[in-house]
């Protein structure tokens, strides 16, 4: 499978399992420049963890867990 390179509001939305108003939200106020493609923002998959962070800091998202078989931060 090849490594995506820019998502869409929706996917990522759907990654964080959060309305996609509230990633729109966030992303708009990065002070990065997000490119568009028409009307849907292409994000840079470089982002991800900044917007986590934010929607995290906004109360948006629960806490993410650590992927199946990915080592504990303890």
């Amino acid at each position: 499978m090849a490594v995506k390179t820019h998502l869409t509001v929706g996917e990522i939305a759907r990654l964080f399992s959060v309305p996609i108003w509230k990633v729109r939200r966030t992303v708009d106020r990065l002070p990065d420049e997000i490119p568009r493609a028409g009307r849907y923002r292409l994000v840079p998959s470089t982002l991800l963890v900044k917007i986590a962070a934010q929607l995290d800091r906004d109360g948006y998202a629960p806490k993410l867990q650590p992927a199946e078989g990915a080592p504990d931060a303890a």
